[in-house]
C-alpha cells in the first residue's frame, strides 16, 4: 500500500477530456491514474499548472451582482437573474 494521495476529480476528469475519452466513470478514471503513467503524468502537469475551474453557480452570482451594482437591482431581481443565468447556460 502507498501513501500517495489520488488526484482531485476535476484533474481526472480534465486529464480524460484532454485524452478524447468519452465514456468514464470516476471509479475507472481512479483506477487509470493508479496504473497508467502517461495518464498520471499528464494529471500531475494539469495539477501542477493549473487552477480548478470556478463554479458555475458563482460565475451566475457573480454575474447577476453586476446588475445590482449598477443598477439598483433589489435581492429578488438578483436572485432571478443569476437563476435565469444558469439555465440560459452560462459560464459552460
Amino acid at each position: 500500500m502507498t501513501t500517495e494521495t489520488q488526484a482531485p476529480d476535476w484533474i481526472l476528469f480534465e486529464a480524460a477530456k484532454r485524452s478524447g475519452w468519452d465514456d468514464y466513470t470516476t471509479q475507472v478514471l481512479r483506477e487509470v491514474y493508479d496504473d497508467g503513467f502517461g495518464f498520471r503524468a499528464l494529471c500531475d502537469m494539469i495539477e501542477k499548472y493549473e487552477k480548478p475551474p470556478t463554479d458555475r453557480k458563482v460565475l451566475c452570482a457573480q454575474e447577476a451582482m453586476k446588475s445590482w451594482v449598477g443598477g439598483g437591482a433589489g435581492p429578488e431581481t438578483i436572485t432571478v437573474r443569476a437563476i435565469e443565468l444558469w439555465e440560459e447556460g452560462f459560464g459552460k
